[in-house]
């Protein structure tokens, strides 16, 4: 527990930027569903009320394959991510620092 409140002390600013980001982006969220016609609000409220009443009414869920699904799929993404992350910035490397 000591190391956790430690690690949060040495990376405060990471943490606060994150945080800060995080609500700003459900105030964003939350200004564009307000700001919306009413016919998307009605399909965004349907579609999260349907999703809502299938995992009330799914009896045996199974939980671990499904935590094995969503984590392929996400961590074929961040490879995704990462591989176009770092391009971008090998790239951006050769431009800045070229002699011209």
């Amino acid at each position: 527990m000591n190391e956790i409140k430690q690690h949060i002390l040495n990376n405060k600013k990471e943490y606060i930027i994150v945080t800060l980001f995080f609500i700003i982006g459900i105030f964003l969220g939350v200004l564009f569903i307000n700001n919306i016609d009413e016919a998307p609000k009605t399909e965004i409220d349907s579609y999260l009320c349907n999703f809502i009443e299938k995992m009330k009414n799914t009896e045996n869920l199974d939980t671990m394959n499904l935590a094995k699904t969503s984590f392929t799929q996400n961590l074929i993404l961040a490879i995704v991510l990462w591989f176009f992350g770092t391009t971008v910035i090998r790239y951006s490397y050769g431009i800045w620092n070229s002699k011209l």
